[in-house]
């Protein structure tokens, strides 16, 4: 649906039956989440609700926030919450804290919405490495008691969702997909500027095996020692140092220029999305996945991505207008020549992809389906008539 036709029909010049107030929960650090929680603000607010940001004191430095709402330190928060002091709740990932908040913000009267990313089986992560594994069951653990008390509950695919009917359906049955939100960082003006400046074949976003890195730095070996001119960029908040060390063909590759790797920090929102308006195609052939955040941001930036026809990626991806698929198995030999394709015909990539984003991930294009979400999981809140 494009963006200008996700309006909602409203009873006056509000959406709300009075003044509504929400909060947006985030109680555990999570970089990649701050861009999805202010365009979720942004979206409430324009159904009327005044947003207040309840988060982990880590995102406070973070730019945007204070434009989409008020934003305060979890640790400061008046506890219990005053009764009457939210009429919403929607916590956005999984934090040790989140049950005894909800259990408070319920009884001050609030409706409560879990955000659950990627509801997974542990059969899953075998191949992530023992601190995923280690971790996963206390997160699921705060999940479950998330779902138990939880009005509705949203994923962010289709692939999600039936990975969460088929595992969690039973703590909390009312399931909704919402893909996720983005503002647009980038603009029209910004991406008509680096249309021809798309050079790089990049990897952005957290390096581990799930995501396909080793495959990915893989690649870029084969293909720089077999003379291809094609640039590559990995942009990760991953500290790569012992790597580094231990493989001495990329660290020369990376001492002449061949491939730039920016890593070892978190990256601003503007720095990742510039990292994508430069690539002509980004990497998102992963082992597994229920959603992506870098597909979204290539999108925006008008760059197509290499995938995988893993997870939701037959969701989002269109073959050929979008991005490629490949699988995760193929041989850079396989791979290369697919990249080098879609170097050579870039141009045609760039405008499916930004109306691809708009379209879908944009916050204003989900206006319609958070509205049904909230009028599912908390009748009467909304006073609207949804077209």
């Amino acid at each position: 649906m494009p963006v200008e036709e996700a309006t909602l029909e409203t009873k006056g010049s509000a959406a709300l039956t009075g003044a509504r107030r929400a909060a947006v929960v985030s109680l555990h650090f999570s970089p990649a989440h701050a861009s999805h929680m202010i365009a979720l603000a942004r979206l409430l607010g324009e159904l009327g609700f005044t947003v207040t940001f309840i988060l982990d004191e880590k995102y406070l430095p973070f730019a945007g926030f204070e434009a989409a709402g008020e934003a305060v330190n979890a640790r400061t928060l008046a506890d219990p919450p005053r009764a009457g002091q939210f009429d919403l709740a929607v916590f956005c990932n999984s934090a040790f804290g989140n049950r005894c908040l909800a259990h408070q913000l319920r009884a001050g009267g609030a409706s409560v919405l879990y955000i659950f990313h990627e509801p997974e089986s542990i059969a899953n992560l075998r191949q992530e490495g023992w601190r995923q594994i280690v971790r996963f069951p206390f997160s699921t653990l705060c999940s479950i008691a998330m779902l138990r008390v939880s009005s509705a509950v949203i994923v962010p695919s289709a692939c999600a969702r039936g990975l969460y009917e088929k595992h969690f359906l039973r703590y909390n049955p009312n399931v909704h997909v919402m893909p996720l939100l983005f503002e647009d960082e980038i603009g029209p003006a910004r991406l008509q500027q680096m249309r021809g400046g798309k050079r790089f074949f990049g990897y952005v976003g957290t390096a581990c095996k799930s995501h396909g890195f080793d495959a990915f730095v893989a690649l870029a070996r084969y293909a720089i020692s077999s003379g291809s001119s094609i640039p590559f960029v990995i942009a990760t908040r991953t500290d790569l140092t012992r790597l580094l060390r231990a493989d001495n063909e990329l660290s020369r590759y990376a001492r002449e220029g061949r491939i730039e790797i920016h890593h070892g920090r978190v990256m601003s929102n503007g720095e990742i999305d510039e990292h994508s308006l430069q690539c002509f195609c980004v990497w998102n052939v992963y082992r597994r996945s229920t959603q992506s955040g870098v597909l979204p941001r290539a999108l925006m930036a008008g760059t197509p991505v290499l995938a995988s026809r893993t997870g939701s990626f037959p969701e989002y991806v269109r073959e050929g207008v979008t991005g490629e698929f490949v699988d995760p198995v193929d041989s850079p030999a396989a791979i290369l020549p697919v990249a080098e394709k879609m170097l050579a015909g870039i141009s045609r990539y760039i405008d499916p992809c930004r109306e691809s984003f708009l379209e879908t991930f944009h916050y204003q294009a989900n206006g319609n389906r958070l509205a049904a979400i909230l009028q599912s999981a908390c009748p009467g809140v909304l006073d609207m008539r949804v077209r």
